[in-house]
């Protein structure tokens, strides 16, 4: 099992390219947890009409990301906090073609924002995987490695949906996952790294939520709630249509 990160959020890469306060630019890259095949019958029971996807992952820590795609307009918005401040947001618009970067400035903390428009062949890649489900593409995470259940009860109230706890073990890695039965998605997330003698050495854990929206919050598409960005319009920062490494 290669090196895992909590969160896991962008299974599905779109081609954005975020251009940070220190003026390096990097390619947007997915953090893929792999999952598996015991809860498919559960999985298989979430589906909804709505095309307006959201996620929120939060760590142990406090900080969370929020992310709200909207397979119909095909836009997408992520934003990430600490210590519920705004720390960076990404607004994706136009299908794939308008990207707006904000995040802070590391020395003055104040917010900094970029916009950009794609390249045409890139975009067009980008319309695609906006139609793309989130939340089934975590499904299909969830069937695709192999776990042991450890644990499977009903919570306290009876209109509650019952959970799952399911193990999944390499020599480095342990990841304990916490599954609604009745959406067949991951509510809670452990992580805990080993070293070469099996010993726990580290451990990280998120609270997950998916669901889907009955409509968009207008408010999502805006720049900030209510503190001052500086923006300003910048060329794609691509190479013969490609994206900049760095």
């Amino acid at each position: 099992m290669k090196n895992k990160k909590l969160a896991a959020l962008i299974t599905v890469p779109l081609v954005i390219v975020v251009v940070v306060a220190t003026g390096y630019f990097y390619p947007s890259t997915p953090n893929v947890v792999s999952a598996q095949s015991v809860v498919t019958a559960a999985a298989d029971k979430a589906a909804s009409s709505s095309k307006i996807e959201y996620i929120k992952v939060t760590s142990s820590d406090g900080s969370y990301t929020v992310r709200i795609r909207d397979r119909e307009s095909l836009t997408e918005v992520t934003e990430e906090y600490r210590n519920n401040k705004l720390q960076s947001k990404i607004i994706i618009e136009d299908k794939g073609k308008k990207i707006t970067s904000i995040g802070r400035d590391i020395e003055t903390g104040k917010l900094v924002g970029r916009t950009w428009t794609m390249p045409e062949n890139l975009s067009a890649e980008n319309e695609k995987l906006l139609g793309i489900s989130l939340l089934e593409k975590q499904k299909e995470e969830l069937h695709s490695q192999n776990w042991n259940i450890v644990e499977s009860n009903s919570r306290s109230s009876s209109a509650e949906s019952d959970l799952t706890q399911a193990v999944s073990e390499d020599k480095l890695h342990k990841e304990v996952v916490t599954i609604d039965k009745e959406t067949g998605l991951p509510i809670k997330r452990e992580i805990f790294e080993k070293d070469i003698r099996g010993n726990i050495i580290g451990s990280s854990s998120s609270i997950e939520e998916y669901k889907y929206l009955d409509s968009n919050p207008n408010e999502i598409h805006s720049l900030t709630s209510g503190e001052a960005v500086e923006m300003q319009e910048v060329p794609a920062p691509v190479i013969e249509d490609r994206v900049l490494g760095g």
